[in-house]
């Protein structure tokens, strides 16, 4: 019996000993990749979030990262549900496992700030300048995307693309100055769509800029009801005749083109 007995406990020991802890994953994501193995696209995201939270608070980010790329190596249509699974149950490794994701899946990367910042609204600002610092030039992206997934953090979205995109700053804080200190429903997207709009502008447009008239909450700056759309200032001269020219015509019409002749 003793050597039955010695031989279960050696085992056993053996076993305990091949389970890899979560530290190693960071160094070598092929040990996630064999954990999440053979897992459907409905249960990949699951188990690639409980890996995550299975982690120490050290080693969190590292195998989010890990975990991530492995998972979406596995299945990169999963990318997204991937990422809103391993944010939802990990908030603090949110910034990291969304910029690795959007490392992977470029394409996705408005669909990976919206899950991720939906994930774990607490965490929009973090996420949004992970994300801006890895992807620059797709800072409006993100922060559209981010405000979708989470409406009420747009003063902390926008203040995170003016923290990291210096040259918005002075058209981000005005915008953010025209709404009260303790309103968090800010139009993220119709000020990111103006100012993208302005930069956008040749030079010899007539200059629209960011003011009151222009993104105003109820005909009142700062006002808590609906947004209502851009007016744009003036000078503005309607157009009133349009130039129908024919062979041989060289006369301005009025507008609606020729009057011809009733059959």
């Amino acid at each position: 019996m003793k050597p039955r007995i010695i031989s279960l406990v050696a085992s056993v020991t053996l076993i305990a000993g091949l389970a890899v802890p979560p530290a190693a994953f960071a160094s070598d994501s092929s040990d996630v990749t064999k954990a999440l193995a053979g897992s459907s696209a409905q249960e990949l995201p699951a188990k690639a979030a409980n890996l995550v939270t299975k982690a120490s608070a050290t080693d969190k980010e590292d195998v989010a990262v890990a975990v991530v790329k492995a998972a979406v190596g596995l299945n990169p249509a999963a990318a997204v549900a991937v990422v809103s699974a391993v944010v939802r149950g990990n908030p603090s490794a949110a910034p990291v496992a969304a910029v690795t994701a959007a490392k992977l899946q470029h394409k996705q990367i408005g669909l990976v700030a919206k899950a991720a910042v939906a994930a774990a609204p607490s965490e929009a600002g973090k996420i949004v300048a992970a994300l801006i610092k890895e992807f620059p030039k797709d800072y409006s992206v993100i922060a559209i995307a981010g405000a979708e997934g989470a409406p009420l953090a747009g003063r902390e979205i926008l203040s995170s693309v003016a923290d990291n995109v210096p040259a918005l700053q002075p058209a981000i804080q005005g915008a953010i100055a025209m709404f009260a200190a303790d309103d968090s429903n800010i139009p993220v997207l119709a000020i990111m769509s103006q100012i993208n709009l302005n930069n956008q502008a040749p030079a010899t447009a007539v200059p629209v800029s960011l003011t009151p008239t222009m993104i105003t909450v109820g005909g009142t700056p700062g006002g808590s009801s609906s947004l209502a759309g851009p007016t744009f200032l003036p000078p503005f001269t309607p157009v009133t005749t349009v130039n129908n020219f024919g062979t041989g015509q060289t006369v301005s019409q009025s507008v609606g083109g020729r009057n011809y002749a009733t059959p």
